[in-house]
């Protein structure tokens, strides 16, 4: 294992000059509609100005929070626009703009969505399918890591910000608070009505399918994780309380090629959805050096 948790003031006093002195390069942002069998998948695309074909790089949001992550991934996508990379981020089922019922939402929904996604830059877009790279954050760090371990990934790099990797019956006990609450959930989703409702701490209403749960208790990313040989970053704070430090030190311990930079005073938001420019920026230079460093 590479630990990269030293000379963090350096770290971030860079982050934030490589941010304010590259304003200049320029970028297309593409607000499009992906259409993955009968389900419309709202997604952006960013596009670097110059010559391609680029690396690009498919970023999978968390549970519930959409494409943009209260801005936090549309700054991240500016972020490796300057260091001359192509982005795609989607909206899974039931969050941001898209108007599939989050019913439809499941581990193996989010997977084909993701897929979906990487199919469209390469079939339109002009990027290198030999420089390809996949970013997760949170339960997107589970798509992730689940996606770059399929036999048939093409992906050369991978980054996770805070991933939840975790097995599932864990992750629902997060989620739900207690287990006899993720009980009952999971006995209202076995119901006849096929889904239990659920309200996140944040307060957002969700209605969480029979087979969002199965899927959900069936996975456990890191038993797999040998199966993908290529760089991986794992990214995550100090004050995270939703995955803990100890959680993403398990992902490096699974995976001990894997680099690993703390972030200071990062909570689970890391400055999207809060105003901390200093965790931002770190978050943000981190996965463009390491995504600029190994999608050559």
């Amino acid at each position: 294992m590479r630990l990269l948790k030293s000379a963090m003031t350096f770290l971030v006093a860079t982050a934030l000059s490589v941010a304010a002195s590259s304003g200049a390069h320029a970028q297309t942002s593409t607000d499009i509609t992906i259409m993955n069998g009968e389900r419309a998948i709202p997604a952006t695309v960013v596009v670097p100005d110059g010559d391609g074909p680029f690396p690009a790089v498919v970023m999978n949001h968390g549970h519930g929070g959409g494409r943009q992550e209260g801005g936090g991934f549309e700054r991240l996508a500016t972020a490796l626009a300057k260091a001359g990379i192509v982005t795609i981020r989607m909206d899974f089922a039931g969050t941001g703009d898209s108007k599939a019922p989050w019913t439809d939402q499941s581990l193996s929904s989010m997977i084909s969505d993701s897929n979906a996604s990487l199919a469209e830059l390469l079939a339109n877009y002009p990027v290198d399918p030999d420089r390809l790279g996949i970013l997760g954050y949170s339960m997107g760090g589970r798509i992730a890591l689940t996606i770059a371990q399929a036999p048939d990934s093409p992906y050369k790099a991978v980054g996770l910000l805070a991933p939840s990797a975790n097995p599932g019956k864990g992750l629902l006990l997060l989620l739900a608070g207690s287990e006899a609450e993720a009980d009952r959930l999971y006995a209202e989703a076995k119901s006849d009505k096929g889904y239990a409702d659920y309200t996140t701490q944040y307060g957002q209403k969700q209605q969480l399918s029979l087979k969002w749960f199965d899927e959900l208790l069936a996975s456990s990313p890191l038993e797999g994780i040998g199966a993908y040989q290529g760089p991986m970053l794992v990214v995550h704070g100090d004050k995270d309380a939703t995955i803990p430090p100890a959680e993403n030190e398990a992902v490096v311990a699974a995976y001990p090629k894997a680099s690993i930079v703390l972030v200071p005073e990062a909570d689970h938001g890391y400055g999207f959805y809060s105003d901390q420019p200093e965790v931002s920026a770190l978050v943000e230079s981190s996965f463009a050096d390491f995504f600029s460093a190994n999608l050559k």
